[in-house]
């Protein structure tokens, strides 16, 4: 497949999600024009938290992890994107710089859209205008529900935490509702998450297997979250 039987056939994939169906075809194909697709090996940084906030992405393949940090840089926030979702909302018509760092969190296939030119494109369509507040909207809920699970003194609920909102995110869950993690996951990652170190990350881990209410193997997590909580 060469180059630009390459582009249409993300053009299209991407005609039809959820962040891009009400734009008319007028509307989609000035987006279409300036669209750009990269991919970046696992590990490479596609923008730092501060800097100018100039595109609007869309994951195709692979998982972006993004991070936000205080300012004495202690306290990490972090979500994941997944495939066939877009990123960042926060600061949309108002920030003029990125509010948390991205970076390819496994290999990544991506799409981006310079920012000012969807953002005037969002203010002329309101069906668009709508959707853009209902994902605001879920995202303000979402992490307001991630701090709250993770206010606790306790090391090994928040690790149990940890787990399961990155399972949340990343997640697939089959017919006995257990869910798989299709990611490697370090310990280390587990640790960032949940505010812990790698050590207590690890403890915390390894009972769990021991009780088989866990299944750690490769880097990849698998189990039944009710059984978590």
């Amino acid at each position: 497949m060469n180059r630009m039987d390459e582009l249409e056939k993300y053009r299209k994939i991407i005609r039809q999600q959820e962040e891009f169906a009400s734009f008319t075809d007028n509307e989609f194909e000035q987006l279409a024009q300036q669209m750009q697709v990269k991919t970046f090996a696992k590990g490479q940084v596609l923008f730092d938290q501060g800097d100018p906030r100039t595109r609007f992405y869309y994951v195709l393949d692979g998982v972006v992890r993004l991070e936000r940090v205080d300012e004495t840089g202690s306290f990490p926030f972090i979500n994941y994107v997944s495939p066939h979702k877009a990123f960042p909302y926060r600061g949309m018509f108002v920030g003029e710089t990125y509010t948390y760092a991205a970076m390819a969190m496994t290999a990544i296939t991506i799409a981006s859209f310079p920012m000012p030119v969807f953002e005037k494109l969002l203010r002329d369509n309101k069906q668009m205008m709508v959707c853009l507040i209902s994902q605001m909207g879920q995202i303000i809920d979402d992490d307001e529900n991630r701090l709250q699970r993770m206010v606790t003194s306790s090391a090994t609920h928040r690790v149990k935490q940890a787990l399961m909102l990155i399972a949340e995110d990343l997640g697939t869950q089959d017919e006995s509702e257990t869910t798989q993690i299709p990611y490697p996951i370090t310990l280390k990652e587990v640790a960032r998450v949940s505010g812990t170190t790698r050590e207590t990350a690890g403890q915390v881990v390894s009972k769990l297997v021991d009780e088989g209410v866990v299944v750690y193997q490769h880097k990849n997590f698998q189990f039944n979250p009710e059984l978590l909580t």
